[in-house]
């Protein structure tokens, strides 16, 4: 049986992508702390300045997965700023305080499940995002990222119903004003509901929405 490896690399485009270049096998994780053009859901940039950039290989993407990470990771992290509350912006984003914490990106590649994690550990890069550092932690770069290995593969022992379980105590999107991106079109609307693996539930002017989980994510334009 394999036994996983955490390789750490100097700089690299996106563990992602490291990830794959190494041939790293289910189990195995790549770390980096200087990552050129990471990127996020749906497209977007991801700046690791000041945290870490994780990459952890399993054998394969569930329906519930990101759902599963997302929870898994936020409680993990949430013990070590115990005075802060963890949440999670539907489906994946950690959230402290209105600000962005971490992101989770799954991509399943040359028959490989990739579960990538930017997490900010000692600045944040943007106004909009906080780091553990700030929120009363004293982080250890390399400890933290152990962390977030051993809570990714913790992830995929978890079945639906227990992941949406601890997903919906962390919620923070239900009952806010929010513009959601579904396929093309941009919609508005209070969020009523959300079933985190399949729809979310938006009362807008014209009634209430139902919008597929799989092309739809809250976001302030679309791309």
């Amino acid at each position: 049986m394999h036994k996983g490896q955490i390789l750490v690399l100097d700089e690299v485009t996106s563990t992602q992508d490291a990830a794959i270049e190494h041939d790293l096998q289910v189990g195995d994780a790549c770390v980096s702390f200087n990552q050129t053009a990471g990127r996020g859901r749906r497209g977007n940039a991801w700046d690791a300045s000041g945290g870490v950039a994780v990459t952890v290989v399993v054998e394969k993407a569930t329906q519930h997965l990101p759902i599963a990470v997302a929870a898994t990771l936020a409680t993990a992290l949430n013990n070590l700023t115990p005075t802060h509350h963890i949440g999670i912006k539907w489906p994946n984003d950690l959230y402290v305080d209105g600000k962005k914490l971490a992101g989770i990106l799954i991509e399943q590649r040359e028959g490989r499940c990739l579960i990538g994690v930017g997490l900010n550990i000692l600045e944040a890069p943007l106004p909009t995002a906080v780091a553990l550092s700030q929120l009363g932690s004293e982080p250890d770069r390399g400890e933290v990222s152990a962390l977030v290995v051993s809570s990714v593969l913790d992830a995929t022992h978890l079945d639906e119903n227990t992941a949406v379980s601890h997903w919906r105590k962390r919620d923070i999107l239900v009952g806010t004003h929010q513009t959601v991106c579904s396929g093309d079109n941009l919609v508005e609307g209070i969020v009523i509901s959300i079933d985190p693996c399949h729809n979310l539930l938006l009362q807008t002017d014209i009634g209430i929405l139902e919008l597929p989980a799989a092309t739809s994510a809250i976001v302030t334009h679309c791309k």
